[in-house]
């Protein structure tokens, strides 16, 4: 798919994947054929395929030239879904109401909506499909399967050609200069601490060297937030209505962040406001491509800055910090897009095909030669300036870390939390506010605004009956 299309955000409709890149390229691999193919090919799909996307145009854009070379005899009819979004609108019952009235046969979901709309029966088990066809599952990314599985309730009912995920990226000539040990797999995040505080703290914001930085964080708080996803932490019970902010856990996690921001650790640079970013800003918030930090953690996109900045000096990666050695969850775990089937589709077969190719061997070749992307298919992931990918792919799926949203915790809450949360930050980084006595009152004021949210959701509830 072409580049600049893809959203992240809440049903990821405008132009989701990326295969079809290039009309004449992927021509030249489809009439090549496939090595390797593992799959039991299906007759070409004829007749009429619904497909819920954006629009016309932004499907034209972004899959047309594709179709064109692979599915010719295709009547493809766009149902389009731009319209979920605006004030006031759900988007993703919105675009339940669009299946369940105007029933497309093949849907693109994502990371965040893919178990809602599986719990609500609106998506199709492929088991029978991919047994009957012998798709090959034993060579895709295990946690991708986990993650459709387990959001699906055991049952599979899509499948994503990529993903995304995040790594330790370390400054090995920085690691070498200052004899300190190299980062390894399953570090604590008390490790990873212990390493970076082995750097030196000198010099001014824009000269010394950071043991560790991760750029465009808003505020201490959101690497507190970072930190207490990857262990898994929840600050609302599973009900929606019990606050958990004053615990063993969390006041870990703070007192670790609040004293790296205090003795000059960790820096805090971005704002949040900037309406334009010059890139001196950039350089600013990506420390670790100018050389600068010995460690930071990112996605793949950390190759980009790398290479915009023209890095010099060696570097690798490994697994992200964990809460116990030998765990590898991952918050910033993604799978996109996940090809789906409706449960009421009336052209089945011929959706079938297209989540058959676009997930299979042949696909996955073709991203390789044209995108930068994760395929979940490890065989066709390439190196990358001479950097092995493998820290990706040793990712793991843990509902605990990944599950993050809760659905019983009323939306308005979220704003008076938020508040409150950085009110009190503030006062245990600059008013020497101790920790304890922080979260305490966070749980106070915290619970008070969680029951004055459902309380407000109940009475909005009432209104709307007859």
């Amino acid at each position: 798919m072409k580049e600049g299309c893809r959203k992240r955000s809440s049903i990821s409709f405008t132009a989701i994947g990326k295969i079809a890149a290039c009309a004449a390229a992927a021509a030249l691999v489809l009439l090549g054929g496939c090595e390797n193919r593992e799959e039991t090919a299906g007759a070409q799909p004829k007749g009429v395929i619904r497909i819920a996307y954006g629009s016309e145009e932004q499907f034209q854009y972004a899959y047309a030239d594709y179709f064109a070379a692979k599915f010719p005899q295709l009547e493809v009819q766009i149902v389009p879904t731009e319209d979920i979004y605006g004030a006031g609108k759900d988007p993703v019952k919105e675009y339940m109401k669009i299946i369940d009235e105007q029933k497309p046969d093949l849907l693109f979901t994502n990371t965040f909506d893919y178990g809602k709309l599986a719990a609500e029966g609106k998506l199709y088990d492929l088991s029978p499909l991919i047994a009957k066809d012998r798709f090959d599952l034993d060579n895709l990314l295990p946690a991708s399967l986990d993650f459709l599985r387990i959001k699906g309730q055991g049952k599979l009912y899509g499948l994503a050609p990529s993903f995304s995920s995040s790594v330790l990226f370390y400054n090995k000539d920085l690691f070498d200069k200052h004899h300190v040990p190299y980062p390894t797999d399953h570090m604590t995040w008390e490790d990873l601490i212990r390493l970076a505080q082995r750097f030196p703290s000198e010099g001014g914001k824009e000269e010394r060297v950071y043991g560790f930085h991760m750029g465009y964080m808003k505020s201490p708080l959101e690497l507190i937030n970072y930190i207490g996803q990857a262990e898994g932490l929840a600050i609302v019970d599973s009900t929606g209505k019990k606050l958990m902010a004053d615990t063993d856990a969390w006041k870990r996690t703070y007192r670790l962040v609040i004293d790296g921001y205090k003795t000059g650790l960790f820096q805090w640079t971005y704002a949040p406001d900037k309406q334009r970013y010059e890139k001196e800003d950039v350089e600013r918030e990506d420390v670790f491509s100018t050389g600068r930090a010995a460690m930071t953690i990112n996605n793949i996109g950390q190759f980009n800055g790398l290479k915009q900045r023209n890095a010099s000096f060696a570097w690798d990666m490994t697994n992200v910090p964990s809460d116990a050695p030998g765990r590898s969850g991952n918050p910033n775990f993604y799978l996109y897009p996940i090809y789906s089937i409706n449960a009421r589709a009336e052209n089945v077969l011929n959706a079938w095909e297209v989540v058959k190719y676009f997930n299979g061997a042949e696909a996955a070749k073709i991203e390789a030669k044209t995108s930068v992307e994760l395929p979940v298919r490890k065989a066709f992931a390439r190196e990358v300036d001479g950097h092995s990918l493998d820290a990706f792919y040793r990712v793991t799926y843990d509902e605990t870390v990944q599950s993050g949203y809760n659905e019983a915790i009323p939306r308005s809450f979220a704003e008076a939390f938020d508040k409150a949360s950085q009110d009190i930050m503030q006062e245990m980084l600059k008013g020497g506010l101790p920790v304890e006595e922080g979260l305490k009152r966070l749980q106070e004021q915290g619970q008070h605004a969680l029951d004055a949210a459902h309380v407000a959701e109940q009475v909005k509830g009432e209104k709307k009956q007859p």
